[in-house]
């Protein structure tokens, strides 16, 4: 009878869905790998989405494979409580450092103006537009005096198989 209750207990505790709590906006990304072409033949990007401690924090590790030697970086997503947002920093393989901010919105993510280590006079913002369960669309753009100017767009699509 205690054989047969514990297993109950485990097995209630075993389906029970984990709440991401305040990441909920990635939750989406979480657990996949997604990629896209990107312009004019440039290389198709990975990114390979993935909870970490105890779905604390959204890792984002991601890969520029194309004409030019690899290109990849890491993103770290985490629910900041003081400012109730979620915040972001980003490290890249050629020594660039970004940090800033996700806004959730309808239809997908918004990262408002943030400024790059290098050049510091760079300022950008993205979009990202979910297209469907497996598709979510890009925008990069960059400030150029009051404008702002697409740098690029991509559709990204979920890998049947996560590709590091």
């Amino acid at each position: 009878m205690l054989t047969l209750l514990l297993s109950i207990s485990v097995a209630t505790v075993a389906a029970a869905p984990v709440s991401p709590g305040p990441l909920q906006p990635l939750a989406f990304l979480a657990g996949s790998c997604w990629a896209g072409d990107f312009p004019n033949g440039a290389g198709v990007d990975t990114h390979c989405f993935e909870w970490v401690y105890d779905r604390k924090f959204v890792r984002d590790r991601h890969v520029m494979r194309g004409k030019k030697p690899d290109y990849s970086g890491e993103m770290i997503y985490a629910w900041m409580p003081e400012q109730k947002q979620i915040a972001f920093w980003y490290w890249s393989s050629d020594g660039d450092v970004e940090q800033g901010v996700v806004q959730a919105v309808a239809d997908g993510l918004d990262f408002p103006e943030h400024h790059l280590t290098a050049p510091k006079e760079m300022t950008r913002r993205a979009r990202w537009r979910r297209l469907d369960a497996d598709r979510y669309e890009a925008i990069e753009e960059q400030r150029d005096g009051d404008q702002w100017k697409t740098m690029w767009k991509v559709e990204y699509r979920r890998q049947a198989a996560p590709k590091p």
